[in-house]
């Protein structure tokens, strides 16, 4: 008799206790991903943001990096003797192309931390059940019933000139 007692207290293994403590952490690991993207992408247009504000706070950050990029080894000199130097213009544009493919890489650790969240957490029944309300046959029924016929598309709109009468 106290064998069966003892073995009503011990917690049995259910999968289904497994399954929801996966999806759990996923679901964490999500917002975590989505967490850091927002930080990344908040700094990144920060630093922008401030840079147009006050271009002179970065003119360090940008006489760094001119000669990073080439110096005056891209001076560009004409035939009449004039002389361009494009190693300024050179590095404002790998330093936008930079602030550009961090912003990316941000926004993709964001979506793909939104999917995943999306893929944990959703009902998906409950999500067609949704949708087969809003667009399904009883509600173009319901609508027509009160006067308005969304069912059709209308020849005007679809770029067809409507029959003269």
């Amino acid at each position: 008799m106290r064998e069966s007692a003892y073995e009503e207290t011990i917690p049995s293994f259910n999968p289904r206790h497994l399954l929801q403590i996966i999806r759990a952490v996923s679901a964490g690991l999500g917002v975590i991903a989505i967490t850091i993207g927002l930080i990344y992408v908040t700094r990144i247009f920060s630093a922008v943001f401030s840079a147009l504000q006050g271009p002179e706070t970065f003119q360090g950050l940008l006489d760094k990096w001119i000669p990073a990029v080439g110096g005056d080894e891209l001076d560009i000199v004409t035939s009449g003797g004039a002389t361009y130097h494009t190693a300024r213009l050179v590095a404002i544009i790998v330093l936008g192309g930079g602030s550009v493919v961090l912003a990316w890489i941000s926004m993709g650790l964001i979506l793909t931390g939104a999917k995943i969240v999306s893929w944990t957490l959703s009902d998906r029944e409950a999500i067609k059940r949704m949708l087969v309300y809003a667009f399904g046959p009883t509600r173009i029924q319901e609508q027509n019933r009160q006067g308005k016929d969304w069912g059709q598309i209308k020849p005007r709109l679809a770029g067809i000139a409507e029959p003269e009468e």
